[in-house]
């Protein structure tokens, strides 16, 4: 017998608001008993970039039967497609905005629906759950219910009509190679003030750095001036005294600036798009 499907779930909405509980209480109208992960609910306010790399590093640590319900919509209310993606260990649920496109890689047999949402009001009125309707919360008026028919047992074709086209997709900026210099950008800031890069493990490999972790050196400069010169490469954050910056690759494999026992967003001054710069030392390969 198969697993029952857990739900994945990861929104822009934040805790603060009630719209998470309201998105799983649409479900449990269905399946009160429904297995819920919260992937995180603190992706920044509209931005798909943040949440596709989010959910890319987070699909796979999920079981095979997963519903991936992802919602960061600044396109709500447009004629952005919502979208059921049916792959072979599982399903993707949200905005036709690239969210999706980039955990997507690592599936196989990968399948596009747009939601028909008068089949799933249908669907879903027949069943029992309630339906609202609103031109700003697509996530409790649409990718809610068709989870919850997901996991009621329903294939999409019941709800959903076969894509014709592809969905839209969104890429990881890439870093610039200058000889022995990477050039690449902030994405965005952990809890922690931490500041991720686009910047690879593989691209600091292609350096030819002997020691990754005595012969780089980090800049970090904003509209082309350097604001914060010769941050150290290390392993941890306890590579430095506390207090005191440092780079290193963190546990998803990308290049990461922070600040022992600190935020490097706030003692720093960094923002998001602030250029990072990494230098392989001539002197430390003499």
């Amino acid at each position: 017998m198969d697993q029952p499907y857990v739900i994945g779930f990861l929104t822009d909405f934040g805790l603060t608001d009630p719209y998470v509980g309201i998105c799983k209480a649409v479900i449990s109208n269905l399946h009160p008993n429904c297995n819920i992960i919260d992937i995180t609910h603190e992706v920044s306010a509209q931005d798909v970039l943040q949440g596709a790399i989010y959910l890319d590093i987070s699909a796979k640590s999920f079981p095979k039967r997963t519903i991936f319900l992802a919602v960061v919509d600044p396109g709500v209310g447009t004629k952005r497609r919502p979208l059921v993606v049916k792959a072979d260990k599982g399903f993707f649920i949200g905005p036709d905005n690239g969210l999706c496109s980039m955990a997507l890689r690592h599936f196989d047999r990968v399948v596009p629906y747009e939601i028909e949402t008068p089949l799933l009001k249908r669907l879903a009125t027949k069943l029992g759950l309630p339906i609202e309707k609103s031109q700003t919360f697509h996530a409790r008026d649409i990718f809610a219910p068709a989870a919850a028919l997901v996991l009621n047992g329903l294939e999409p074709e019941k709800f959903c009509s076969r894509l014709k086209s592809p969905i839209k997709t969104v890429d990881m900026p890439q870093p610039v190679v200058h000889g022995k210099t990477i050039v690449g950008q902030i994405l965005y800031f952990d809890s922690f003030g931490n500041a991720a890069t686009n910047i690879r493990k593989e691209d600091m490999s292609s350096l030819g750095c002997k020691g990754m972790d005595q012969s780089l050196s980090v800049r970090i400069l904003k509209r082309g001036r350097i604001v914060k010169k010769a941050i150290p490469f290390g392993k941890t954050f306890s590579s430095v005294e506390k207090g005191k910056p440092v780079s290193f690759i963190n546990s998803f494999g990308l290049m990461e600036v922070a600040v022992s026992c600190g935020s490097a967003r706030d003692l720093l001054g960094l923002s998001k798009g602030d250029a990072i710069e990494v230098i392989c030392s001539k002197k430390a390969n003499k």
